[in-house]
């Protein structure tokens, strides 16, 4: 098992020294881990100086710069690539932090939902490191709390979501290298006007989002990641909603979404908060569709084959499209 660190930058110096500083203040066990630094070509000087003087300590250290700008989507989806079915991709833009025991709860998870042989999982494509405080894909964006939503049995339970986070997470190799493909495929098709229309999600809509072709493919076919569930939202990744792509510095927007968004970092040994004190067997886990809506893997499957608007045509309600784990390239529709 091997965790890659991709760290995507820019202009946000101050940003980037202080999710270093979160990240080399977290605890490795010992492990290896190399980090990735991505740059667009409008890097400023000082960043490209702190990125060149960074001595990162638990494993190698990579930069990339590009010459020619490729914008949020390219800079994101191109950050990093498997090398191996054991190399995971935790992706990370400037503006995050992460807590000290962000590697921790990676590492658990991966061995109780991927490594280990009971636990059969191949729908779950991330872990995400943060708890989300609001429905975003909901025009209206209410806010949700997990701890409140689910049965006090389930309190601290952590949960499967139909959604992938852009605020900290790991990326599975084989999912990674299946968006690859999708995103890639899905281009072509939006240059013929052949979209995928996502019932009631307003992602329907965005337009520099790498998230929203990641969204798509696990509404198509069914996949999820996992989260974790601690009160107030409290995280192990949290996003400081500074101004970028996504979010406008106009008239004091970012300081009033900053508490929908902001949330607490975990600042202890999480295990005694999980239930019974360790994590639970993946069958026990609550599932949550797009919408934040209590539903079974199979029904999610079921919705994102009705739809019928990926990149094979399958029988509707039926089967979707299973992929070459390899090379991420679609192969067939199949029965589920």
């Amino acid at each position: 098992m091997q965790v890659t660190i991709s760290i995507i930058t820019q202009n946000r110096v101050r940003s980037l020294s202080r999710l270093l500083n979160s990240l080399e203040n977290a605890y490795y066990m010992g492990d290896n881990i190399s980090i990735i630094f991505n740059m667009d070509s409008q890097v400023d000087e000082p960043t490209l100086k702190l990125v060149t003087t960074f001595n990162w300590a638990h494993g190698t250290k990579t930069i990339r710069k590009r010459v020619l700008r490729g914008g949020l989507i390219k800079s994101v989806s191109e950050s990093w690539y498997p090398s191996s079915n054991h190399d995971f991709g935790l992706l990370l833009e400037d503006d995050i932090e992460v807590s000290p025991y962000y590697y921790l709860w990676i590492k658990y998870a991966l061995l109780t939902y991927h490594y280990d042989p009971k636990a059969s999982f191949p729908e779950l494509s991330s872990i995400s490191l943060y708890t989300p405080r609001v429905i975003e894909v909901l025009r209206e964006r209410p806010f949700w709390n997990p701890t409140e939503f689910f049965d006090d049995a389930d309190r601290n339970m952590p949960y499967l979501h139909q959604l992938p986070c852009s605020w900290g997470a790991v990326f599975f190799p084989k999912h990674w290298r299946e968006f690859n493909a999708y995103i890639n495929l899905r281009s072509d098709r939006n240059s013929t006007g052949d979209q995928v229309e996502i019932p009631r999600s307003v992602t329907n809509g965005w337009k520099r989002s790498w998230k929203k072709f990641f969204i798509e493919m696990m509404y198509l076919r069914g996949y999820v990641s996992l989260y974790p569930n601690f009160p107030n939202q409290t995280s192990f990744s949290t996003n400081h909603m500074e101004p970028g792509v996504h979010i406008q510095a106009k008239n004091n927007a970012v300081n009033e979404k900053r508490k929908d968004y902001v949330v607490p970092l975990m600042g202890r040994d999480f295990r005694e908060l999980l239930p019974h004190g360790k994590l639970p067997i993946v069958s026990s886990l609550p599932c949550l569709n797009l919408y934040n809506e209590l539903a079974s893997l199979k029904d999610m499957k079921i919705a994102g084959s009705n739809l019928g608007q990926d990149v094979l045509r399958c029988n509707n309600g039926k089967e979707i499209v299973v992929v070459d784990t390899e090379i991420g390239l679609p192969l067939k529709c199949a029965t589920f």
